[in-house]
C-alpha cells in the first residue's frame, strides 16, 4: 500500500524467502519519494514494513535509491 493507503504499483525484488516492491513516487514540488516495501514470501502484501529511502530530484535517482535500500534490507534481514 501507499502511503495514502492505495496500492502503488511498482517492481518486485526477491531474495529468497523475501520480497521487496520498490516505488519512485511524484511529489508535488517536482521531486521523488523512494519507497520500499518489504515482507516474507509466505506474508501477504498487508503485511509489508515501509522503509522510506529518501527523496530525489529525479525519478531515476529515486528507483535507484530505493533498489538500493531494498538490497541493503535483504543484506541485513530487515523484515
Amino acid at each position: 500500500m501507499g502511503q495514502d493507503g492505495n496500492a502503488a504499483p511498482g517492481k518486485i525484488l526477491q531474495s529468497g524467502t523475501h520480497l521487496a516492491r520498490i516505488v519512485a513516487v511524484a511529489l508535488p514540488d517536482g521531486t521523488f519519494e523512494a519507497q520500499v516495501y518489504v515482507r516474507l514470501t509466505r506474508e501477504p502484501e498487508v503485511a509489508e514494513t515501509y522503509i522510506p529511502a529518501g527523496t530525489f530530484p529525479t525519478e531515476r535517482e529515486a528507483w535507484e535509491a530505493a533498489e538500493e535500500r531494498a538490497r541493503r534490507a535483504f543484506s541485513e534481514h530487515e523484515f
